[in-house]
């Protein structure tokens, strides 16, 4: 890999190895460590032996369309910092649909309620084509573990109802705000009964989710802070280029079409929707397109696929 690129992903992903000083695990009995991990963990792989039509790898793009909620759930005011995330409704979504149509290819956007009520026109724009789905995103781009198992629930519940009528039929799929679960969220997605969760990270292949020892029946369409732009692009970030970025998606890519598995990409319309980036994100979806034997699909269309396949 590109030496450049690897002196940007240990900036990026080293301050999430920090260690605090409290530590309040190396008091935690055998028993309270294996709790917490049992919460969620990987049951039966769901790779299956072809995908539809023969295809040796499948695709799925995905867009967490956060705008203005994550910042209003903050409290902040700024019409400056306002207009930063409004350009992933005003100007990211609507680049990156007109290339998903050029290209033909579906995708799946997961969007939190609040900005479906203040984008009404960017939400109908993702449907107009009656390729992409729409995935809940929490009500407020709220943060799990900071919520009461109720409070939780209820914010939980009335994005599910905005969703609903808003695109007119129940969203299948779910992603947690900042992709953090709380303890009670992997009950709460089973009780509502979605049929897939991309939240979790520990493969980089479809998996059933086991919880306590028990299968929950939803699927877990992975993803990884190494397939986002997050850490790299925008205010924070500490990638030099959007070119390296691409390159890393590039091999990760070219790993799952020799492994015959899943290739999940997750960006932002507010950071990947400017031009740059879009250059190379044209480029990448053109190269996929052009190897044998991908399939492009929305996370509902894999997830049914590998249920119905591995019953």
């Amino acid at each position: 890999m590109h030496k450049i690129l690897m002196v940007a992903l240990a900036g990026a992903l080293g301050a999430g190895a920090q260690q605090g000083g409290n530590q309040p695990g190396t008091k935690w009995t055998e028993e309270q460590l294996r709790q917490t991990v049992d919460l969620a963990r990987v049951g039966k792989k769901l790779t299956p032996k072809s995908w539809p039509g023969g295809a040796r790898v499948a695709v799925c793009l995905s867009f967490d369309d956060d705008t203005e909620a994550p910042l209003l759930r903050d409290g902040t005011t700024s019409p400056t910092t306002l207009s930063a995330s409004d350009f992933g409704a005003e100007s990211g979504t609507p680049r990156i649909l007109k290339m998903l149509d050029q290209y033909q290819v579906p995708a799946t956007f997961f969007v939190t309620a609040v900005d479906a009520m203040l984008h009404p026109e960017m939400l109908a724009s993702i449907l107009k084509s009656g390729r992409h789905e729409v995935g809940v995103h929490g009500w407020i781009h709220e943060f799990p573990p900071r919520l009461s198992p109720e409070e939780e629930e209820r914010l939980l519940d009335q994005a599910i109802a905005y969703l609903t009528k808003a695109i007119g039929k129940r969203p299948a799929g779910y992603r947690a705000p900042s992709w953090a679960f709380s303890s009670v969220t992997l009950d709460l997605i089973q009780k509502k009964g979605f049929l897939y969760d991309s939240s979790l990270q520990a493969l980089d292949e479809p998996y059933e989710i086991l919880s306590r020892g028990k299968d929950t029946g939803i699927v877990e369409l992975a993803i990884d802070w190494t397939l986002t732009e997050t850490p790299y692009l925008g205010q924070n970030g500490h990638m030099p280029s959007p070119e390296l970025l691409y390159q890393l998606y590039k091999e990760e890519f070219d790993g799952a079409y020799r492994e015959g598995t899943l290739f999940v990409l997750t960006l932002h319309p507010y950071l990947s929707g400017h031009r740059a980036p879009m250059q190379h994100l044209d480029e990448f979806v053109k190269y996929m397109k052009s190897k044998p034997g991908v399939w492009f699909a929305t996370g509902s269309q894999v997830a049914q696929y590998v249920k119905e396949v591995s019953r």
